[in-house]
Formats: C-alpha cells, structure tokens, sequence
C-alpha cells in the first residue's frame, strides 16, 4: 500500500531541509531558487527547465516560471553555496576518503546557438568518433558506509572558451578545490588518461595520496637505469593471488588475479613511488604507480581494489545521463550550464548521502519499495531512489511554495509623517 500523504511530506521536508542546510547564507531570492530547483529536478527527473517548471507546481503559468528560473540560471551562484554542499557531503567520507577523478563528456552534435560549443571525443560510441559537445571534469567521493559516489566538484567547459588555458588548469583547480575542504588524508584514483608528470609534481607538492593508471610510454627508473614500464611488466609475474569483484559494461563480474609490486622511481625528478603490476584482467597486465605505503600482500590488494573501484564513477556518469538527461539541458549560456549542473549535483549529493544512511533510515526503505524495483541485490542505490522520489512526489497536489519562509519587510501601505 502507498502512504501518499506520509511519504510525499517525508520527501519533501528531506529535500527543502537539505536545500536550505547550504543555501542558508544566500540571499533570499538566491535560496529560494535553489530549494525550488533540486526538488524540480527531484520530482521531474530532468533538468529541462519546463520540466522543473511543471513539477513545481506554481500558481502561474508556466511559462512565467520557466521565465523565472531561466533568469536565475544566467546569474552565478554563490560560491557559499557550493563550500557549505561540500562541507556538508565531506563528513560523510568517512576518516580516509577514497577520491575518484575522471572527465566525461556532453555530446550536442546538432547544437549551433550554444556558447563556446567545441569538439570533444565521443566516449559513448564505439569508434570514439569526434563530435560537437563539452568536456565535463567530475572529482567524487566515495561514501563511508556503502561505498556511494557523491560528487565533490563538477565542471563543464569548452577549448573554445575565451581566455581558456586546458583540461589540466580545470583539473587542479578541482584538485586544490577538494583538497582544501578535505582537511585529511585521502587516495585520489586517477586512470591512465591521467598518467603526467605535471600531475605526479602536482600530488607530491599537496602531499597527497594518490593511485594512477600508467601508459605503456611511461619510463620509469630503477635500480640505476631508466625503462620502459612494460620491460618491467613483462619481465615479472604476480606472487598475490587474489579474487576481484568489479563491474564491466554494466555486469559484474569476479576474477582471480595476481599482483607484484616493487620500489621504482618516476619524473624527471626521480620521486620515489611504488609500482603495481596486475595480472589476469585482460590481454595486457595492468600497471599503477602510488604513493601509498606497502607493507604486504594485504596493502598491495587494497590498492588495487581502490583503483577497481573507479566503476562507480563511471556509473555516476551513466546515471547523471540516463536518469536526468544531462545531455538534453536547452540553456545556451556556460554560466547558465555550469548552473544546471551545479543544482543537479546538489539534487544527487542528496540521494548519495541518503543512501549512505540506508541501515537505518525508515525514508529510506519507503523511496525503495515505491521505486518498485525488480532487484534488492544491488550496490547502487542512485536509480531506485530517484524513481522512489519521482513516484513519490507524483502524489503531490502542492508544490513547495509554503514550505519557504517570505521575507517580512513591514508594512507596504505608503504612510505619512506629520512634521510640526
């Protein structure tokens, strides 16, 4: 039986709580148009402004709505806004937080009026054919409790922007954004598009912990001489036997593996680092470079395991795409894009810290059996709560509007004073 009236309040206190816990030093107007967009875009599941419009419900018309939102999105947003989320979402990181960092794309092959509308690679069709889009950097966390991804810094940009420098200078500004709301040890998982020595140079100067995917140009020293990683790669074999549960084009899948590891050096600067073989997961071994202390067999697992890990935010990506149809956004402006996004990573931070409370959290359960999901056995919680969300929230005959407090600014009546 569906408690409509209970679990529609349910949802919406725990959305317009959230919202206001990181809009609270803002502006009026400011916080009333963040509140209002992630639960549109939480009930909808879309961030097409007409949709978000519609699932507010406002007595208006829409289009006055769609108007208003519209104007908001081409001004930008506090920057208080993004550090109390961040600060929020960080405490649920747990006291060593694993860090994943990767780049997307958004694919706009018949875009003409887009601002700064560039090229980018298509990494979801199979030649990887060259289109018209937007590179996306994304930095998430994983949480503490079950392992959800939550996003930590979200960027859309453009090789045609004006006074644009590269992919890289978007990165560390991500990197030192992340690192400076951190404020504890953390292990930052890189894949080989990654592998640079600007980025080692960068991680060893932040003192920070890091895992990264090598190529098979990479030179690397030991013991006195230079090679190329794969005469080391190939020279050995792996003495740790071991099993890996991962996910692979959306299966699951569980492999035996081998791991070696020893001391080698890498950059111009010889850093001392330490080199991760992997044998058993595909044709060619996998090779990654750390910084993190191995003891033994069991560290050089968990290094391991931590890089395999990365299938969650590639799972992020899909689900931003698929459930909100990130690619399908109609603002024109960067601002206003860089806007949407940023609403859409509150409306999921929420979901991801959520689910991390699943083990006792009675909302929890509800939004997951109103999902009406086939599957119990599941380790990503994101699609069953935005559907239980959705479907929650259709039940609702009101938006949101009485639970935002109005500014009282007195009496509005023009009064006049006698002067004698």
């Amino acid at each position: 039986m569906f408690q409509s009236t209970t679990d529609v309040y349910r949802v919406k206190r725990k959305s317009v709580q959230f919202a206001k816990s990181i809009v609270s030093k803002a502006g009026q107007v400011e916080s009333k148009f963040v509140i209002q967009s992630i639960y549109g875009i939480l009930k909808s599941g879309s961030i097409i402004l007409k949709d978000i419009a519609v699932a507010l419900n406002e007595p208006v018309q829409v289009k006055n709505t769609i108007e208003r939102l519209s104007r908001n999105l081409g001004r930008s947003l506090s920057p208080s806004i993004l550090s109390r989320y961040t600060q929020k979402v960080v405490k649920a990181l747990g006291k060593e937080p694993l860090i994943l960092v990767d780049d997307s794309d958004v694919i706009k092959p018949h875009g003409r009026a887009f601002e700064a509308l560039g090229k980018v690679r298509d990494g979801s069709s199979k030649d990887h054919k060259i289109e018209k889009g937007y590179h996306v950097t994304e930095i998430v966390g994983l949480s503490a409790n079950q392992k959800q991804p939550i996003s930590l810094f979200s960027r859309i940009h453009s090789s045609w922007e004006k006074s644009y420098k590269s992919t890289n200078e978007v990165l560390f500004q991500g990197l030192n954004f992340v690192i400076s709301h951190l404020k504890r040890n953390a292990t930052f998982v890189f894949d080989r598009g990654y592998d640079m020595n600007a980025l080692f140079d960068f991680m060893h100067q932040k003192k920070q912990q890091y895992i990264v995917r090598l190529t098979e140009n990479r030179k690397i020293f030991w013991k006195g001489k230079w090679f190329k990683s794969t005469v080391l790669r190939d020279s050995r074999k792996g003495k740790i036997k071991t099993t890996l549960t991962f996910k692979e084009n959306g299966k699951v899948k569980k492999e035996t593996i081998y791991v070696s590891h020893l001391n080698v050096k890498i950059t111009a600067g010889k850093r001392s680092i330490r080199l991760v073989l992997v044998y058993g997961l595909g044709e060619k071994p996998m090779m990654l470079a750390t910084n993190k202390v191995i003891r033994g067999k069991k560290d050089a697992i968990q290094i391991v395991r931590a890089y395999m890990s990365r299938w969650r935010i590639e799972e992020y990506f899909r689900f931003k795409k698929q459930h909100f149809g990130f690619e399908d956004f109609r603002v024109r402006s960067l601002t206003s894009m860089n806007n949407l996004n940023q609403l859409l990573t509150y409306a999921m931070g929420m979901l991801g810290l959520l689910a991390d409370e699943s083990e006792h959290s009675g909302l929890f359960q509800r939004l997951i059996h109103n999902s009406r999901a086939l599957r119990k056995d599941i380790r990503f919680y994101y699609y069953q709560l935005a559907e239980g969300i959705s479907a929650t929230l259709s039940h609702a005959r009101t938006g949101i509007k009485d639970w935002i407090p109005i500014r009282n600014t007195g009496p509005r009546q023009l009064t006049l004073k006698l002067v004698c």
